[in-house]
């Protein structure tokens, strides 16, 4: 009688005949097998707005309440996020696949990011943009480097709840919506 805890060896688990050397392609690649929530982060300082669509969004604890997300670090909404006294994070929904997209244009100057799109400018927060799941005003909390980007950690200082609907997902290089329970 075989002992059925004990664990297989490796190469009775995997071929290892096919197996991709660790880099930023092969990365990728696997990666973009996995679903990951959408958000667009907002900041403002005296450079003016700046937002960006983000794919790397989690939670990270909740006492205190954390949340995280990484951004390149040549990036514009890096420079405004070492500025800022705080940004807001945006939740997107399905229908909002036009907007993260808006958003993910590299290139484009601060007001004219948000001059398509219904926001709502209140002194001394970021930009909020209306319509959305719900939004998350943090605090910096802390910064890490990680290779090319920089793993920012928000301490969630207040919750503005949105609307009730089916979150977006970026997925296969492309936007997506919930699918069926499973």
């Amino acid at each position: 009688m075989s002992d059925r805890s004990a664990p297989a060896p490796l190469d009775a688990v995997v071929a290892l005949d096919g197996v991709i050397p660790a880099d930023g392609a092969a990365l990728r690649a696997l990666m973009r097998r996995m679903a990951s929530p959408v958000v667009v982060v907002t900041a403002e300082t005296v450079e003016g707005p700046r937002g960006a669509t983000i794919g790397s969004f989690t939670s990270v604890s909740l006492d205190p309440p954390l949340i995280s997300f990484n951004v390149t670090r040549d990036s514009r909404l890096h420079r405004t996020l070492l500025d800022a006294n705080g940004y807001a994070v945006h939740l997107l929904a399905a229908d909002q696949a036009a907007l993260a997209a808006h958003f993910a244009l590299p290139n484009l100057a601060g007001e004219a990011q948000f001059a398509p799109y219904p926001h709502h400018r209140v002194d001394g927060l970021p930009p909020l943009l209306s319509g959305t799941l719900g939004i998350l005003l943090c605090t910096p909390y802390a910064r890490l480097s990680a290779g090319d980007h920089s793993v920012f950690v928000g301490e969630v200082e207040r919750v503005l709840p949105g609307r009730e609907d089916a979150p977006l997902l970026y997925l296969a290089q492309a936007y997506r919506g919930v699918g069926e329970v499973v």
